[in-house]
């Protein structure tokens, strides 16, 4: 029995091994993957051009991603497209520099490009894959319309991974683009950052179909990273850009300040409406920005009773205790319509007694003042301490604003209807 047991044993043991040579063997004849990651490509290039040689590429004869360039916007050169993958939680990119034009392969494509005998490159400063042999046949699509999903980035944080995000899709959210006064197009490069330690650029080709688009103050942008160098190929000399795929990279956007406003009230004296009406003028007083109409209102400049900004001297007052309406309302129009629009209010003081809050609200019209419509709901001035208004909007086309102090009458236990101040006027234009 023992014998017979030791022998079942052996048999075991050997099939076993059997098995197990078997294993390896079948692993020791598995096949190359024909296709590498991009970062593993990207690590080759140590200063010098890298012939991309099957030895030097594991075996491996493609790179594969989604396309994060858009070949339809003009904003891209018209033979390359940026190409991106993720590998184990990276992302990383580069450019494929085609010799003939990209007339196929679109925003959001999944390709497979054949690499083989291509040349790693620095040219202005961006990495590349190119060759003389490396045409549009050499790319094959996967997929189309796929999900781009960028990685969402500080303006300093891109600044600072720039090297490593070089080429990849990126996010950057509430952005201000400093130093603009109104009307700026796309077209050309605007700083990304108020920081003046941050050079970061947003960059438009003259090419692009949006080039002639309103650059926003404050926006969020989806775009790709990108070095240029006018001088030399090298990266670390290299001007740092950030580049739109499309104009739809582009949200949550404010435009940029009307020319002239804030308005201050401070250009015309405080004598020129001093009285609440005044019908020889028809109530009408210019300042920076235009004409505007005082009814029921003057220009106040009273210390400590009139709420006016700091740096200021002077305030818009509107009457108390009216049975009608007062009004601080625009003579003109402003023509790029209106994205947002801010300003100061308080409770102002009388010679005598306390501040009385008041009712007042926003309003807008687009037909040269013949009809007004009100923004959001009534507002009250409860505090003596100045409060900033600021409405959102979507306004396009000719516009022009007003105040709107509502007539409930005299002072009461239950009705406020006390002096309203109105200072600091700010309008957004609507770039969209």
């Amino acid at each position: 029995m023992k014998k017979n047991l030791k022998i079942f044993i052996g048999i075991a043991l050997v099939a076993l091994f059997l098995v197990s040579c078997k294993k390896n063997e079948n692993e020791a004849l598995g096949t190359v993957s024909p296709i590498v990651g991009i970062g593993f490509v990207k690590a080759l290039h140590n200063g010098d051009d890298v012939n991309l040689v099957k030895e030097k590429i594991m075996g491996a004869t493609q790179v594969a991603g989604l396309v994060i360039s858009d070949r339809n916007s003009g904003n891209f050169d018209d033979k390359e497209f940026v190409l991106q993958n993720t590998d184990k939680g990276t992302t990383t990119g580069l450019v494929i520099k085609l010799n003939d034009v990209n007339t196929t392969i679109s925003y959001g494509d999944s390709v497979k490009v054949n690499i083989e005998n291509a040349v790693l490159t620095r040219e202005k400063g961006v990495m590349k894959i190119r060759g003389e042999g490396l045409n549009l046949a050499k790319v094959t699509k996967v997929s189309s319309n796929n999900t781009l999903k960028p990685i969402v980035l500080t303006a300093t944080q891109l600044f600072s991974q720039f090297y490593t995000i070089e080429s990849t899709l990126i996010q950057l959210d509430n952005v201000t683009i400093p130093n603009l006064i109104g009307g700026e197009v796309f077209g050309g490069e605007y700083r990304l950052s108020e920081n003046l330690s941050i050079s970061l650029f947003l960059n438009t080709s003259a090419n692009a179909n949006f080039s002639q688009k309103f650059v926003p103050m404050v926006a969020s942008f989806i775009g790709v990273p990108t070095y240029y160098n006018a001088t030399s190929d090298y990266y670390n000399t290299a001007k740092l850009l950030f580049k739109m795929p499309n104009e739809d990279a582009v949200f949550n956007q404010t435009g940029s300040v009307y020319l002239n406003f804030p308005e201050d009230f401070e250009l015309a004296p405080a004598s020129s409406k001093s009285q609440f009406i005044m019908p020889a003028i028809n109530d009408k007083v210019t300042f920076k920005t235009g004409t505007w109409r005082l009814y029921q209102g003057v220009i106040g400049d009273r210390v400590n009773l009139d709420k006016f900004n700091p740096l200021g001297k002077q305030a818009i007052r509107l009457q108390e205790q009216l049975s009608e309406a007062a009004y601080l309302e625009m003579d003109f129009d402003l023509p790029n319509g209106a994205s947002q629009l801010t300003f100061s209010y308080a409770a102002a003081s009388p010679q005598s007694g306390t501040a009385v809050a008041s009712s007042f609200n926003l309003e807008y019209s687009q037909d040269g003042g013949a009809t007004w419509i009100q923004v959001g709901d009534n507002m009250n001035s409860d505090a003596v301490l100045a409060k900033e208004a600021s409405f959102s909007l979507n306004l396009t086309g000719a516009v022009r604003f007003r105040i709107n102090k509502l007539g409930l009458g005299l002072n009461g236990a239950v009705i406020k209807n006390g002096l309203l101040n109105i200072d600091d006027f700010k309008v957004y234009q609507n770039v969209d």
